[in-house]
């Protein structure tokens, strides 16, 4: 069996106030098999400018800024290209047409168990801040947040900076988060229906 696909990086077109956003762009994977579309996210993010739509991949000599390189990102974007590809290779043998679901599942448990091990050898290289800033700009787009949501994300940030001006992800051991839930109760005067 032949499974007829296409594979396309491409970056997402996105808007604010009815104006395309050009820098941090995330880069999408999308997969098109069988009259059926998958899109994936392939965790790198690049400015519009930097990027070649010819050639599907970063331009030689940029960086993003997290200062991944183009090398680095495109290295990485050709590892899920080839994973998709032994992904359907593997169904062809079989002669078995995939599901979406199936496609999906399968590649994000290889990407994810590529990443953890990668991860296990790396120090994180984002600080809890820009990590809390992604966090609340990414799922507020995602989840089309309200205005109050956002605020009470702000007033959260705000708990977190009076409880430890200095945080970082080793804060949040379980000793830690019963010091930070001590101070909403104690400090904040919080119920324990706020804190959670």
């Amino acid at each position: 069996m032949n499974i007829k696909r296409n594979i396309i990086f491409s970056l997402e077109s996105r808007k604010k106030n009815g104006v395309p956003i050009t820098e941090n762009v995330p880069i999408r994977m999308r997969v098109v098999f069988a009259s059926q579309r998958i899109e994936f996210t392939t965790g790198y993010r690049i400015d519009a400018a930097k990027w070649d739509a010819a050639k599907q991949r970063v331009k030689n000599g940029c960086t993003n800024k997290l200062k991944q390189s183009a090398s680095e990102i495109n290295t990485d974007l050709l590892r899920q290209y080839t994973e998709i590809q032994n992904i359907f290779k593997e169904f062809e043998v079989q002669n078995v047409l995939p599901t979406t679901e199936q496609v999906k599942g399968i590649f994000n448990a290889r990407i994810k168990d590529a990443t953890d091990r990668t991860d296990a050898a790396e120090e994180p290289n984002v600080s809890f801040w820009e990590a809390f800033e992604e966090f609340v700009k990414e799922n507020g787009r995602l989840s089309n947040w309200t205005k109050a949501t956002y605020e009470k994300f702000a007033a959260m940030k705000n708990h977190l900076n009076e409880f430890r001006n200095t945080l970082s992800f080793d804060t949040f051991t379980e000793n830690g988060l019963n010091d930070y839930v001590d101070f909403l109760q104690n400090d904040k005067d919080m119920r324990n229906s706020t804190i959670g």
